[in-house]
């Protein structure tokens, strides 16, 4: 993994520096991201900005990407446009996100170190669809034939056989 992104990184001193970053990953290095994606080509665009207020460290998050994911409908592939923004107060232990201010979510940076990959991948991942598939039904272009009108469909009956193999077990 290269870049800053996959350093860790000392809270409050992101904090007190008022630390801005705009980083381009690619989804190659987003290891969680990969069970999600149909392909590991492109990146996620991340701009993150790190503040104290509240007496909490909150980053703040913009990120775009474009992931290559698979219908479930169709099974073929589709790219996924998202933007996301969100703004988290990363706490140092459990105790800390007690104190986090409504509105901020609580994410634990455990002994007062992040990675920005991780905050980048969360938000991705807490983008994604449940279910992946095109936006619009025409996209998927299924070719699903439907019964002619005038065909009957041939009557089931689970157990027409069992009188015969009665028959044959009596004999």
């Amino acid at each position: 993994m290269a870049g800053g992104w996959s350093r860790f990184q000392d809270i409050d001193r992101l904090a007190d520096g008022a630390a801005e970053f705009d980083y381009t990953i690619p989804f190659a290095d987003l290891s969680r991201l990969h069970p999600h994606l149909a392909s590991l080509e492109g990146e996620v665009s991340a701009h993150l900005e790190f503040r104290r207020e509240f007496g909490c460290v909150v980053a703040s998050l913009v990120v775009r990407a474009r992931p290559q994911l698979q219908c479930q409908r169709c099974l073929r592939d589709f790219g996924f446009a998202m933007a996301s923004e969100s703004r988290v107060a990363l706490v140092a232990n459990a105790n800390a996100s007690e104190r986090v201010p409504a509105g901020l979510e609580p994410v634990l940076a455990a002994e007062g170190q992040v990675r920005v990959v991780d905050l980048v991948e969360e938000e991705v991942l807490l983008g994604l669809p449940l279910i992946a598939r095109h936006a619009d039904d025409a996209e998927c272009n299924l070719d699903v034939a439907a019964p002619e009108p005038d065909e009957e469909p041939a009557a089931q009956t689970p157990f027409a056989g069992l009188g015969e193999l009665l028959k044959r077990k009596q004999s």
